[in-house]
C-alpha cells in the first residue's frame, strides 16, 4: 500500500481518496478505520443565567446530572448543558473522561486522588476539593484504569 499526501492552502477542507484495483478486505478495513475516526471537540457549549459559554474541556472537572438537567462543573462555576451524559461519554471516549456513575463523568486530569480505604468503594477526590463516589457497578472499571496507568498492581 502506498500513501500519498498533498498539503496546500488551496484546499478548503481535508479529504481522503482511496484508489484501489478492487474492494478488498484491506480496503474495507481501511475505510472502516477512517470512518471511525472521531474528531473530538476541544470545547463544549454551556449556559448560565441566559448567557452562552464555550468551556474548554481541559477546564472541565466533571459532567453531572441533577434534577432532570445535565451540568458541567469547572473551577469558575457550574453551567447547564444540553447534552445527555451518554452522548458526552461517546464524544469523549478517547479523551481523559470516565463515567463513574449513572449521574457523573469525571475528567481524569482534575482528580486529586482515588480513596480506596473503604472496602468495595472508591471515592474520587477532585482538585476543586469536592468528592464523588464511584458506583459499585463501575468500581471494576476504575480499578482497571488505575492498573493501566501504573497506580495499582
Amino acid at each position: 500500500m502506498r500513501i500519498n499526501t498533498n498539503i496546500s492552502s488551496e484546499f478548503k477542507e481535508t479529504s481522503i481518496t482511496i484508489n484501489a484495483p478492487e474492494l478488498s478486505s484491506e480496503v474495507q478495513n481501511l475505510i472502516a478505520s477512517i470512518s471511525n475516526i472521531n474528531i473530538t471537540p476541544n470545547q463544549i457549549v454551556a449556559s448560565k443565567d441566559n448567557e452562552i459559554y464555550f468551556i474548554d474541556l481541559e477546564k472541565v472537572i466533571c459532567f453531572f446530572s441533577k434534577e432532570k438537567y445535565n451540568y458541567v462543573k469547572t473551577q469558575e462555576g457550574t453551567y447547564k448543558i444540553k447534552y445527555k451524559l451518554y452522548e458526552l461519554e461517546d464524544m469523549f471516549k478517547l479523551k481523559d473522561f470516565i463515567r463513574i456513575s449513572n449521574s457523573c463523568i469525571i475528567n481524569i486530569k482534575q482528580v486529586k486522588c482515588f480513596d480506596t480505604s473503604i472496602l468495595g468503594t472508591v471515592l474520587v477526590k477532585l482538585k476543586d476539593n469536592t468528592q464523588e463516589t464511584v458506583s459499585k457497578r463501575r468500581v471494576g472499571q476504575i480499578m482497571k484504569l488505575l492498573r493501566e496507568r501504573g497506580s495499582l498492581k
